[in-house]
């Protein structure tokens, strides 16, 4: 895998969620050697400890982080291989196969964007029901126009830098507006699952996210309302 793949990280203050996704990651079928940048913006929390702590374990670079579109984006300059996975900190993989399957799709069907379905982790209902209708409703829109979650974002390298990478001027929505760009014909979600919780949630709360899901999306085409729109993505 080390050869067809670069996993970038983008993180600040994650300490109580990266240790999980490392975990995850040291049990992913031919992941160990794969390289992993970890893209830390200025963390003032354990992070940068806890990371340290897998060295022995994963193949992993601390490298300059910034706002999240920026931090993957300096990942994605230092890597070499065809594809790049970008994945969120606090992510978690419930199958050794996942990364492993959604590389071998890409490579099987000449993909150049691959995501997989979501998944709560945490013990809210209600954030599991929301997960579950965004995977209903991001599969039947998505055979027009793709997107693929940034916390689980699986692209060819070269097609990436074609279109320029994360976009910096957005404060949200910059993995949307990036994964339209690519032809739906060339895009795929695979049949696993990737986990997060309802942290985002908590922040803003259920009715919050609805209505903030529900203006993107009625707002979808209109990229002047996404250089408005301020979400702290960090907190």
């Amino acid at each position: 895998m080390k050869q067809f793949v670069t996993i970038i990280i983008p993180c600040k203050n994650e300490e109580k969620y990266i240790g999980h996704l490392l975990d995850c990651l040291s049990q992913q079928v031919g992941i160990r050697n794969t390289r992993i940048l970890v893209a830390d913006a200025d963390s003032t929390d354990n992070t940068i400890q806890v990371v340290k702590m897998y060295d022995d374990v994963l193949n992993i670079e601390i490298i300059k982080g910034g706002p999240v579109s920026e931090g993957r984006n300096n990942g994605a300059k230092l890597a070499t291989t065809p594809y790049i996975l970008f994945l969120d900190a606090d992510v978690r993989l419930f199958h050794p196969f996942t990364i492993y399957d959604a590389v071998n799709k890409m490579v099987a069907y000449n993909l150049d964007l691959v995501t997989a379905n979501i998944k709560n982790y945490g013990p809210h209902l209600r954030a599991s029901f929301f997960f579950k209708c965004f995977n209903i409703i991001n599969k039947i829109m998505t055979r027009k126009t793709p997107f693929a979650i940034g916390a689980f974002f699986l692209t060819r390298r070269d097609k990436f830098e074609q279109l320029g990478g994360f976009p910096n001027k957005y404060e949200t929505s910059e993995d949307y507006i990036l994964s339209k760009q690519y032809d739906a014909k060339k895009f795929m979600i695979v049949d696993h699952y990737f986990g997060q919780d309802e942290r985002r949630f908590t922040k803003l709360g259920y009715l919050g996210m609805m209505w903030y899901m529900t203006v993107n999306f009625f707002n979808r085409n209109n990229l002047k309302h996404f250089e408005k729109a301020k979400v702290n993505y960090w907190d």
